[in-house]
């Protein structure tokens, strides 16, 4: 089905509605502030990482990257990380966030 729809939509559209452009972390850093975040909504087998850590050395802030993986008693840590961002202007990377999806409401809360 979804390979008849592409090709349906190549035909009338144009192939550049059939095609993913290319992530822009720049330009979604750019958009972003200290009070709006990038959220990565991720398929299976893609991982932004490298590309984060180097936008972060690109902008001289690659000391102040925290990268967390989420799971099982790691909300208070994150919360503290996040807490602590906030005074010193660290970036903080919050990976597999589905592992804590009874945490998240948690986030509105800091």
């Amino acid at each position: 089905m979804i390979y008849g729809i592409k090709l349906f939509v190549n035909k009338e559209l144009g192939h550049k509605f059939i095609e993913s452009p290319p992530f822009d972390l720049e330009g979604a850093s750019n958009d972003s502030s200290n009070t709006t975040p990038v959220i990565f909504v991720l398929s299976p087998g893609a991982d932004p990482i490298s590309d984060l850590i180097a936008l972060a050395k690109s902008k001289g802030v690659n000391e102040k990257l925290k990268i967390l993986s989420l799971g099982q008693g790691q909300g208070r840590i994150a919360q503290k990380l996040i807490e602590n961002g906030h005074k010193t202007g660290d970036w903080i990377c919050l990976q597999n966030c589905h592992l804590s999806a009874s945490w998240m409401p948690e986030l509105e809360k800091i």
